[in-house]
């Protein structure tokens, strides 16, 4: 989105790192699963729950982007690993 500034971004995040808070609003945050068999699942602000499906078998795969103002997610889905960034 133009304007936008990246607010926060890390490469490994999964269940283990429980609720994590990215402390800014956002006006987007994208979630890559890197895992290639299990679709994960993310929650949102503690009430909205999405699924971020699987990658490809090559191990390729897209962000998916969730357009909105949010300021902690938590995944709930075990054996996975998300890339995760924010925009606000």
């Amino acid at each position: 989105m133009e304007g936008s500034t990246l607010i926060y971004s890390d490469t490994s995040v999964t269940s283990a790192d429980g609720e994590v808070s990215i402390s800014h609003h956002t006006t987007a945050i994208y979630f890559w699963n890197k895992n290639t068999s299990t679709d994960a699942v993310v929650k949102l602000n503690g009430r909205h729950s999405v699924i971020i499906p699987q990658s490809a078998s090559g191990g390729e795969g897209m962000y998916t982007e969730i357009i909105g103002d949010y300021t902690k997610f938590e995944i709930t889905t075990a054996t996975v690993d998300l890339a995760v960034y924010a925009i606000g």
